[in-house]
């Protein structure tokens, strides 16, 4: 494998991690770009330890900080960005990073003598809410942004198509880390039980993007899935999660009801036979990944399985629907 010098956006996040770790795996020259805060420094110096590569901390909004990143690069992985549900909180924020930020980083690789390829982060969202219509979704289906997030997706690939680079656009499932947040967000009970989802462990996202650095292949739309092993319904993917930190599933009328079409969350089985013939990423089912997430939690399951009423309650509390569903439940009584 041809040794290359590579600008990582967002190196430090969940899948910047991965796919950090599978880049210096193959031997590949490094560098790391990201906002400079504890969290980030903890990672990176937990990193340096074993490996060597470059860190600039800096501000993708910056155009200064994105042209000291983009030197002597022949590879440009961007991974930054404002995801949902912040991305719906601080819309104007979350534009300036993922679209002013992307165009920048773009305009500045495109000045390089020699510009390099442009591997961009895309989500399965950017379809929209396809529950009516068969799965699996597949690159030549039409787009449906519904948010903030997806219009800004949507956005960027656009203009990185339109740019004269050499692009791959990778559209990713459910990535979930292996360290679970230790806070919950409430986006937890939008996604209906019955909707279809699409997991893909981190390690598998991080190789599909170590991967597409060294394939000959440019100007191409990827889906990036678990594979057959990974496409379950919310409901399962929930259940076993809770499971494996030893907490019991949830009262169903804790989760969003379907009454119609637009109730339906944007994730979605995926057609990924093309990107897995070509990137060769996928190693972990769903059921594989649990079992890996069992092992790593071992004795903080023991310790929330003697609390897991307690923590069940508090889960229930921050349940916009199952507090609904009591009050009704109540006047009924009443």
């Amino acid at each position: 494998m041809i040794k290359m010098n590579i600008l990582l956006t967002g190196a430090f996040g969940n899948v910047g991690l991965s796919t950090l770790e599978m880049l210096l795996k193959q031997g590949q020259s490094v560098k790391c770009f990201d906002i400079k805060n504890s969290k980030n420094l903890k990672s990176q110096k937990k990193l340096l330890k074993n490996s060597q590569f470059e860190t600039i901390w800096g501000d993708i909004t910056n155009l200064d900080d994105i042209e000291r990143a983009v030197q002597d690069v022949s590879n440009i992985i961007h991974l930054a960005a404002i995801i949902a549900p912040l991305s719906e909180k601080i819309p104007e924020i979350a534009y300036k990073v993922n679209v002013e930020g992307t165009s920048l980083l773009i305009k500045a690789a495109k000045k390089l003598r020699k510009p390099p390829k442009f591997i961009l982060a895309s989500s399965v969202s950017v379809f929209g809410k396809k529950m009516n219509d068969p799965p699996p979704r597949k690159v030549n289906h039409p787009i449906s942004p519904t948010d903030n997030y997806t219009r800004h997706k949507v956005e960027v690939e656009k203009i990185l198509q339109k740019s004269g680079l050499s692009w791959l656009i990778l559209r990713l499932g459910a990535v979930t880390p292996l360290n679970l947040p230790t806070k919950l967000d409430p986006i937890f009970f939008e996604i209906p039980l019955d909707q279809r989802i699409e997991f893909l462990y981190t390690k598998d996202a991080g190789m599909a993007f170590a991967n597409a650095v060294s394939i000959d292949i440019n100007n191409k739309i990827l889906l990036i899935g678990g594979g057959k092993g990974c496409q379950l319904y919310q409901r399962e993917f929930i259940k076993k999660l809770l499971n494996a930190i030893g907490i019991s599933m949830l009262p169903e009328s804790a989760f969003k009801p379907v009454k119609k079409k637009s109730d339906w969350f944007y994730t979605d089985w995926m057609d990924t036979q093309e990107s897995q013939e070509l990137l060769n990423y996928q190693s972990y089912s769903f059921d594989q990944y649990i079992n890996k997430l069992k092992k790593l939690t071992v004795k903080k399951r023991f310790g929330l399985r003697l609390v897991s009423p307690l923590v069940k309650f508090s889960l229930l509390l921050m349940s916009p629907y199952y507090k609904f569903f009591k009050s009704n439940e109540s006047e009924l009584n009443s």
